[in-house]
């Protein structure tokens, strides 16, 4: 499945399409659209810090829950 392989460093691992911008964030290892890195619970934008459980990224509040 394209996306599924965290190695490849041009495929979104939120959203699994290629990333043709120019920058591009690294999370746990894995590349990411900068408009996908975004709690997986409340859908808010994680520009500062993020946290991760089950390859789902969190906002602080909705990890700790």
């Amino acid at each position: 499945v394209a996306g599924s392989d965290c190695a490849h460093p041009s495929v979104c691992e939120g959203c699994h399409r290629p990333i043709s911008d120019r920058f591009l964030l690294r999370v746990n290892d894995c590349s990411w659209h900068e408009e996908c890195v975004q709690c997986s619970v409340c859908q808010q934008p994680l520009t500062m810090s993020c946290y991760s459980r089950d390859q789902k990224l969190y906002c602080k509040n909705d990890y700790q829950q």
